[in-house]
């Protein structure tokens, strides 16, 4: 097995980032971009997933894996070795994040997926035969001394040194993504339980309260409640495999540890509870709550019945539909105190405060961590109305329709902040591929809930757009400034998205 290599210190953001940043723009023109909708939809995902299957994986260094690269240059379609920075200092913040020079399974889990739905829609079994294959190379190869695989936003396998590398100690990390346990298991289930059993061992730190880290140090860290709801679900899937009444009674714990500290009156709990009420993320109420461990909770729900958690994630649904919404605008809030108060703007610049999503959310600013998933919110909105049928989730979904449709098209975001430089310059030529993709789905689960076929003509023009400024001969690039696809940037997303919306035309 390959071994971790020291740490890699992240690229600083110096005056040399910052020119590179702006000369973007040019970078990412493209003369031989098309109008969306010349196509179907699903030619555009086949087209970049056979790109991906031939160029895409590990040709590099002695080892040639079967795994996906995180970036390849549209132009070459070769993973570059040292990517240009771009808009690193604003997207990830540390530059290993991207998986440079190499693949990180973690950022390509929606690209598989789109793999296996290809293969179910056309009934060609090249994209699921190398899904399987790559899926099946990384569970057996890429695992670390604790079972862990090696993915996560810690670490990535170099593909030029054939080495598992990572940044600020190789961690093992479950965040903001939702992990393809099916798709996994499917493969090799042995594998995932293996996983799943290690995150109970390593990440849920406080047997008996269910406070989590979500590094796999074993101690006190970052009880996140988007990481909490990572593994929580995690616990859930293995209950739905096994049947095992202990895997439901861990996700419960983890569900509870939650419950347990939200506001009585207002039912808004913390971000990360153990940050104490000093730093804004422990009295603080934000979008990652709503959007990404909602979903996880909506999930555990669908494959265990348990109805605990549904009824927390429509609870914190509710409360911030009632708490978050800016009537006088048709606005949301990107941050709430407990009691149900806003957190009102100007943003900061500089110190950990500066993450804080202060004032109105922001549709389409760029840090694709951090505290602030309008997106994912809307979509779990239309999925919690959809799957309850309660009114006031219905109401709120309309109102995230009608605030993101006012924000079309995707792209601009607001001044003054810590990403200023993006917002003055890439920001004005469009968005990232997972914010099309993620309002593509939006709109169409709209169209679901609601019966309203205006929703899928909105699909469609946000389909429409993203092709036309991210689409070059076969890939997709990751945001319209950037000669990369980037998977970081969720061109999987999108990939999916363009299938949903095909199989409903």
């Amino acid at each position: 097995m390959h071994r971790p290599r020291p740490s890699v210190l992240p690229r600083p953001f110096t005056a040399a980032c910052v020119l590179a940043v702006m000369a973007t723009a040019a970078v990412g023109e493209d003369s031989t971009a098309e109008p969306g909708g010349q196509r179907p939809y699903a030619e555009y995902v086949r087209a970049c997933l056979d790109v991906l299957i031939e160029h895409g994986t590990d040709r590099y260094g002695e080892v040639h894996a079967p795994i996906l690269m995180n970036i390849l240059d549209v132009r070459t379609r070769e993973c570059p070795p040292d990517p240009k920075p771009l808009d690193e200092a604003f997207r990830v913040t540390r530059r290993e994040r991207r998986g440079p020079a190499g693949g990180n399974l973690w950022l390509d889990q929606e690209t598989i997926r789109a793999m296996y739905a290809l293969t179910r829609r056309t009934g060609d079994r090249r994209y699921a035969a190398f899904a399987d294959k790559s899926l099946g190379y990384y569970m057996e190869n890429l695992v670390c001394d604790k079972g862990l695989f090696w993915w996560g936003w810690h670490r990535h396998w170099d593909a030029y040194r054939d080495e598992m590398t990572g940044h600020a100690g190789n961690h093992h990390e479950i965040h903001v993504q939702r992990a393809a346990w099916p798709e996994l298991w499917a493969v090799n289930p042995q594998a995932v339980t293996r996983q799943i059993e290690t995150l109970w061992k390593w990440h849920v730190i406080n047997k008996d309260t269910g406070e989590v880290n979500r590094h796999c140090d074993g101690r006190g860290g970052c009880d996140f409640a988007m990481s909490a709801g990572e593994i929580l679900r995690a616990f859930a899937f293995l209950y739905h495999k096994t049947e095992q009444p202990g895997w439901l009674d861990r996700a419960r714990l983890l569900a509870d540890y939650y419950w347990q500290r939200r506001h009585r009156e207002t039912n808004l709990i913390p971000n990360r509870p153990n940050a104490g009420r000093g730093r804004f993320d422990g009295s603080h109420f934000d979008t990652s709550v709503a959007g990404l461990y909602g979903r996880c909770l909506l999930d555990a729900f669908e494959w265990t019945g348990e109805p605990a958690f549904r009824d927390h994630a429509v609870a914190y649904l509710k409360a911030y539909a009632q708490y978050g919404y800016d009537a006088a605008t048709g606005k949301f809030w990107g941050s709430l105190r407990l009691d149900g108060t806003p957190v009102s703007g100007p943003r900061v610049r500089g110190g950990y405060a500066q993450y804080e999503p202060r004032g109105h959310i922001d549709l389409w600013q760029p840090y694709a961590a951090g505290y602030e998933h309008p997106l994912d919110t809307a979509v779990t909105y239309a999925l919690a109305a959809e799957m309850t049928g309660e009114p006031a989730l219905v109401e709120a979904a309309r109102r995230w329709a009608q605030f993101i449709e006012r924000g079309l098209p995707a792209g601009a975001c607001k001044t003054g902040t810590w990403y200023d430089a993006y917002a003055r310059n890439q920001a004005q030529q469009g968005a990232y591929a997972d914010h099309y993709g993620k309002t593509v789905l939006f709109f169409l689960a709209m169209r679901r809930l609601t019966g309203e076929d205006r929703y899928g003509e909105l699909a469609k023009q946000v389909a429409d757009d993203a092709i036309a400024k991210l689409h070059h001969e076969g890939l997709f690039r990751g945001h319209p400034a950037k000669p990369y696809y980037e998977s970081m940037d969720g061109v999987g997303t999108l990939l999916m998205a363009l299938l949903e919306l095909d199989q409903r035309q």
